[in-house]
């Protein structure tokens, strides 16, 4: 698919920052074979045409024909789900991140003659996205999944509280000092945390909250696209699932009847997380997202 002018794509890049959109305006690329998957499953080019999700359509197409595809995606935009079934697909557990690990994702690359044929990472720099778009193959699909920018901080808030209070993740080798910190008091359904200490280790994009769109999604990477024409898909978080079932029928059909593999999903985390200060107790989470703070994006200063 022939994608001339990006200018008509404004929507598709809801994923980006409202300044990258704006400087995407005048951007031009030329015979890159740049599709988009919405959250709908589709999303027309300037000729009208569609990338199709369903069996023998447009990514299917794609799919077929890839000898090597590489997934990438922010934190929080479908990037578990799809390392664990990628794991389970090529039988191979790996490094779960192996294209952001600087020096790794190479010898992991050249270590046997036979690389396995879908690799799925997290990215969290932009020259892990650049090395990728730098150096393209006709016979390589690249499919990087993306969220809304707001919706995907707010996911990464809650996932960075849940965290803090299982002692996970970043927060796993801190037992001693996180309970101080935060000032950690929790049951089997229940973790209260001191409001100040939890904001402002958000405010220092810490954890899934600065692993963001914005890293990698940078001018520079616009430019590379424009200038070495990668087969690049950019598709919905919400469309991972469809995916899952194209990446089965080329690559692992005995997966199909096991699908769709899901993992760190929001329904899981039954654990309920309230905030505290000076003596109130407010409702948690939600109640920090739905007054003001996420209005000042995932950069904040002053708090």
């Amino acid at each position: 698919m022939m994608i001339p002018k990006l200018s008509h794509f404004n929507s598709a890049w809801k994923l980006a920052a409202g300044t990258i959109v704006v400087l995407l305006v005048s951007v031009q690329i030329k015979d890159a074979p740049v599709g988009f998957v919405d959250a709908n499953g589709s999303s027309s080019d300037s000729s009208g045409q569609c990338l199709d999700l369903d069996s023998n359509q447009d990514m299917d197409s794609l799919v077929a024909n890839a000898r090597q595809i590489f997934i990438t995606m922010p934190a929080k935009a479908g990037g578990s789900s799809m390392k664990r079934f990628t794991k389970l697909c090529m039988k191979n557990a790996g490094h779960k991140n192996i294209l952001s690990i600087e020096g790794l994702w190479k010898d992991y690359l050249v270590d046997s003659l036979h690389v396995q044929s879908i690799i799925a990472s997290h990215l969290y720099r932009e020259a892990d996205f650049l090395r990728l778009i730098n150096s393209p193959s006709r016979e390589t699909l690249m499919i990087h999944t993306h969220r809304e920018e707001s919706s995907r901080v707010a996911s990464a808030v809650k996932q960075i509280a849940q965290s803090i209070c299982g002692f996970t993740g970043q927060y796993s080798n801190q037992k001693q000092t996180v309970p101080t910190k935060f000032n950690v008091r929790k049951n089997n359904t229940h973790c209260i945390l001191d409001e100040r200490s939890f904001v402002n280790d958000i405010a220092a994009n810490s954890a899934e909250v600065g692993f963001s769109t914005h890293r990698l999604l940078t001018c520079q990477s616009y430019k590379a696209i424009q200038e070495n024409a990668p087969q690049l898909v950019f598709l919905h978080y919400k469309q991972v699932d469809k995916l899952q079932k194209l990446l089965a029928k080329h690559h692992c059909p005995e997966m199909l009847d096991e699908l769709p593999i899901r993992a760190n999903m929001a329904e899981d985390k039954s654990l309920k997380v309230l905030l505290h200060k000076k003596g109130l107790m407010k409702p948690g989470i939600q109640w920090m997202l739905k007054n003001g703070y996420m209005q000042r994006g995932p950069l904040w200063s002053g708090l």
